[in-house]
């Protein structure tokens, strides 16, 4: 899931040119509590983003909304921490200010990742998860929302509660 996550991150950012790029800077956040600690990421020192892609499954299209956040490891003194969510539709037209999605009706994916030289957590496997999208700017190319979801890490067992999470007028991209 993780992959998925950064893939989705990564065509969400090689898909702006550096003057996007640059007339954003300093829009855009997305803050969660990590089991209770608050952690923020802000366009600029941090990637974040959306993208909404399209992958053929036999004779189906499927789409895919990832939303994403990292750091670089650089700017949070070598911490790298990434968050993510992704939720699976039949249809971009289920994309709109107003959509909301939940496990286990909906299929909503949730990871979190951490790696400080020393700790290395890549939380994958989603317990449950929701995600609503409060608003979409289609000529701004920004979207808002909340989510919320618990993921554990396979490797040591340990399940994370990612609550109380934001992303405000973060840069989105359709990419079919």
């Amino acid at each position: 899931m993780k992959k998925i996550l950064i893939c989705l991150l990564a065509i969400t950012l090689a898909s702006c040119d550096t003057d996007e790029i640059i007339s954003q800077l300093g829009e855009g956040t997305v803050q969660a509590d990590i089991n209770g600690e608050t952690k923020t990421w802000e366009f600029g020192p941090n990637s974040l983003g959306a993208v909404l892609t399209s992958q053929m499954a036999g004779s189906e299209v499927l789409y895919a909304l990832g939303i994403a956040a990292s750091t670089d490891g650089v700017s949070d003194n070598s911490v790298s921490r990434s968050i993510g969510i992704v939720v699976f539709v039949d249809s971009p037209d289920a994309i709109f200010s107003g959509a909301s999605f939940s496990t286990p009706s909906d299929l909503v994916l949730g990871t979190y990742s951490y790696e400080n030289g020393t700790t290395i957590i890549d939380a994958d496997q989603t317990v449950s998860a929701t995600l609503y999208i409060s608003s979409v700017d289609a000529s701004g190319e920004k979207m808002s929302g909340t989510f919320s979801y618990e993921t554990t890490d396979e490797d040591t067992n340990t399940t994370y509660s990612i609550s109380n999470g934001s992303f405000t007028d973060i840069p989105y991209h359709y990419d079919f």
